[in-house]
């Protein structure tokens, strides 16, 4: 028992629980390298697809290499994610809710593939990007939500509902930030408000068009940190579980960094290594807001009270 979870209830062997965590850990790095490919411009360093320029191993250049190496790991996590989840559908133990959400997570993985190609054969299409993107979240998280069910059960708490909730709806909020986040990426329009806080002297200058997308990724990211903080607040003052709280101050100290990463971003104008730090740690706030979530669902699925 670690502060009242126990640990690996449905039996499952050890390498099992290891081989998903490292697969988490693959499914994290590949979204960085995906963002990596974009800001490098390589995202049609291979023109066709599955093949690169016709040839199951290309030729080596920097751009197309990293295109490929983008491919291989993302083959291999596919190859690994398929083995674990039809391990885990014959297994008796697990419960049939859990071996579902595999089958959607395989579901999801076959989506993302396809999703992958087109964005090669559509060209880099703003809209399939941000799709894929979006997936790729989705199927982060389905593994994540797994691995973390699979992992154990926790004591229970009493807190009110509206606490749990906050965090599953800051779920909701954080990856809706990081998908306009991808659409402003994709449009390109990373680079229409040179200026910040304001936008050409403005603080909303227009809310259409590649500017209004800006902008609005940018109040939106307001709400993000006021919620990330507010929180942690809630989460301090009605919960006791240590993990929980622990999460809750970590989420609220990296969307203040992550809000340092985005003025960055604009004021140095996107250069690659922050670019990507800016999807790392949103990724990372994402896992984290799950995380809190799934640690309410854990320790609270009885004795929740409305009100306290």
């Amino acid at each position: 028992m670690e502060n009242g979870v126990g640990l690996n209830p449905y039996n499952l062997p050890p390498w099992f629980l290891k081989t998903l965590k490292f697969l988490l850990f693959e499914v994290f790095f590949l979204i960085a390298l995906g963002g990596s490919v974009r800001v490098m411009n390589a995202g049609l360093a291979c023109p066709d697809w599955p093949l690169c320029f016709g040839d199951v191993i290309p030729d080596y250049h920097p751009q197309v290499y990293l295109e490929f190496i983008h491919r291989v790991l993302a083959g291999f996590i596919a190859l690994t994610t398929c083995g674990l989840m039809v391990y885990l559908w014959r297994k008796p133990s697990v419960p049939r809710g859990l071996q579902w959400l595999g089958g959607l997570t395989i579901l999801l993985l076959a989506s993302q593939v396809v999703m992958g190609g087109l964005t090669v054969l559509l060209q880099l299409h703003s809209k399939v990007v941000a799709a894929h993107l979006g997936l790729a979240l989705c199927f982060y998280m389905s593994l994540l939500w797994i691995y973390l069910s699979l992992k154990g059960n926790a004591l229970r708490e009493e807190v009110p509902r509206w606490v749990g909730r906050s965090s599953i709806a800051l779920v909701f909020v954080i990856f809706a930030q990081v998908i306009l986040g991808g659409l402003v990426a994709s449009n390109y329009a990373s680079l229409v408000c040179l200026d910040f806080p304001t936008c050409h002297g403005q603080w909303f200058p227009t809310f259409r068009g590649i500017i209004g997308l800006q902008v609005i990724h940018r109040t939106f990211a307001y709400f993000v940190v006021l919620s990330g903080i507010a929180h942690f607040f809630v989460i301090r003052k009605h919960v006791k579980d240590l993990a929980y709280r622990k999460a809750a101050r970590t989420l609220a100290i990296l969307v203040l960094v992550q809000l340092g990463v985005g003025i960055s971003n604009v004021l140095l104008k996107v250069p690659p290594l922050i670019a990507v730090t800016h999807l790392v740690v949103a990724t990372a706030l994402l896992g984290l807001a799950l995380f809190c979530a799934k640690r309410y669902l854990l320790l609270f699925p009885i004795h929740t009270v409305s009100q306290k």
